[in-house]
């Protein structure tokens, strides 16, 4: 599958799903506490430097945007779906979304305090990896912060139902030691690092990783 191909499915099957992705998941009570942790590290951090603005990096409808605008984060969002934007925007008219793809951020060089990308990466081959995680390097300030979710594992599964609708769509697993990986391969220092065992409703074990771009650089 080509890499044109495959953002079209994604786009495609998040455009079909918004309405009950949202009703499904309309906010962040559906986080973990030890997640909820690793979230509010994340904010200490970008509230803490200079004021630089944040982006929810595959914001969905906006839940998450929501729970760290609620925090004190100047924080918009970017999604690949126009539908899942036409949702975040009509339920949070107070916070800018816009149309954008992981790998061609809307943002000049090293503009960002924060790149906050909750399950984000779920839809991504391993080898383009690389590619996005240093496009998240690119726009950010020298001190700013990454966070990471992802579930853990190895390989693919395909979706074939979905919030309801019949759908076809590829989810990768990552280990937590690949993602470090490139994450260092791009150039940020991997600061913390959380896994923790499925709940009753989830399939495999979850994982959140949070990263800084050095503050002084060669």
């Amino acid at each position: 599958m080509t890499a044109d191909i495959r953002l079209d499915s994604v786009r495609s099957t998040y455009d079909a799903v918004a309405e009950s992705y949202a009703g499904q998941l309309p906010d962040a009570s559906f986080e973990a506490p030890t997640d909820r942790g690793m979230i509010e590290a994340f904010v200490r951090h970008v509230t803490q430097t200079p004021a630089r603005p944040v982006v929810d990096a595959g914001c969905g409808t906006g839940r998450m945007t929501r729970l760290l605008a609620s925090l004190g984060v100047a924080i918009s969002g970017i999604d690949l779906s126009a539908g899942m934007i036409a949702v975040a925007r009509r339920t949070s008219p107070e916070l800018a979304f816009e149309v954008a793809d992981l790998s061609e951020l809307p943002y000049t060089d090293r503009q960002l305090g924060g790149v906050f990308a909750w399950y984000s990466i779920i839809h991504t081959p391993p080898g383009d990896l690389p590619r996005i995680l240093a496009e998240f390097f690119r726009v950010l300030a020298p001190g700013g912060h990454a966070l990471l979710g992802f579930q853990v594992g190895g390989g693919h599964r395909h979706l074939s139902r979905a919030y309801g609708h019949d759908v076809s769509l590829e989810a990768h697993f990552f280990t937590p030691e690949l993602v470090a990986g490139h994450l260092t391969g791009a150039g940020f220092t991997v600061i913390a690092q959380m896994t923790r065992q499925a709940r009753a409703h989830e399939k495999t074990p979850q994982a959140v990783l949070l990263a800084r771009r050095p503050a002084t650089e060669a």
